[in-house]
């Protein structure tokens, strides 16, 4: 069955990846985290459950965009180096279930980081005596949607550019979706049409990574409005399968011969 054949492929991805040690620096970015976060409490007075979960889930967004980044601009070409993806191609697996499985077997290595993290920075939190609210699994779940996001933009990007070129590609990718809404609010492009017209087509066409990022709002706020989030999340549900759709097209299309 075709599930079958995916779900071998990304097994064995994920515990390719397994084998590399990724995650012991998963483990000790956590204890560094705890360790950061206790240091910078002693230092703060009244909001250190607060300092907790600003250092939690910046680690934790910084790690996964890491993985995704860095490991998704290897993912297709190392097989394709060591012509690897030949032989699993050629028995028959059809390129679009090689490259999911490839993608499902990394993200469930991005999975296993985020809930690690995740739990280090809520049970750092609960020590220190801080409120565990709604708002903040949220925004652990909009982390990992942000990391899929990258990593399909990463994947996609290196079909047609070398490692190096993808993950810089992917990196200006990023910083911009970040700092689209904050740059249209600026006076100098208000009063500029032209500028105001290319950030709106930017929407149309490159990802608005900021929809996904609720740190602030976790820090300073306890809820945010249902219909904010729902709409946040079908746009990254949507953008991701967009993405996913363009690459499994891309890739049956490339020559790899």
């Amino acid at each position: 069955m075709m599930a079958n054949k995916v779900y071998i492929i990304a097994y064995y991805t994920f515990k390719e990846i397994l084998k590399s040690k990724i995650l012991i620096n998963v483990f000790f970015a956590g204890l560094g985290l705890m360790l950061v976060t206790y240091v910078a409490t002693e230092f703060t007075y009244g909001v250190p459950e607060r300092v907790a979960l600003d250092f939690g889930l910046g680690t934790l967004s910084l790690s996964s965009l890491a993985i995704s980044l860095f490991l998704g601009a290897t993912l297709l070409s190392k097989e394709i180096d060591s012509r690897t993806v030949y032989m699993v191609i050629s028995r028959p697996v059809p390129r679009f279930a090689f490259i999911l499985g490839k993608i499902l077997g990394l993200l469930g290595i991005q999975a296993l980081n985020v809930f690690l993290l995740s739990l280090m920075t809520l049970i750092t939190v609960s020590v220190l005596g801080g409120n565990i609210t709604p708002l903040i699994y949220w925004a652990i779940g909009f982390i990992f949607l942000e990391s899929i996001l990258l990593l399909l933009v990463v994947v996609l990007v290196s079909l047609v550019a070398n490692n190096i070129l993808s993950t810089l590609l992917s990196l200006v990718i990023l910083v911009l979706g970040h700092a689209v809404k904050e740059t249209q609010s600026l006076t100098f492009v208000k009063n500029r049409g032209f500028f105001k017209i290319v950030l709106e087509a930017y929407h149309f066409i490159l990802p608005g990574f900021y929809k996904l990022n609720l740190k602030e709002f976790v820090i300073y706020k306890t809820s945010l409005p249902f219909d904010y989030l729902l709409s946040s999340l079908i746009y990254g549900v949507a953008y991701s399968g967009f993405l996913l759709a363009l690459t499994i097209y891309l890739f049956n299309k490339k020559n790899i011969d």
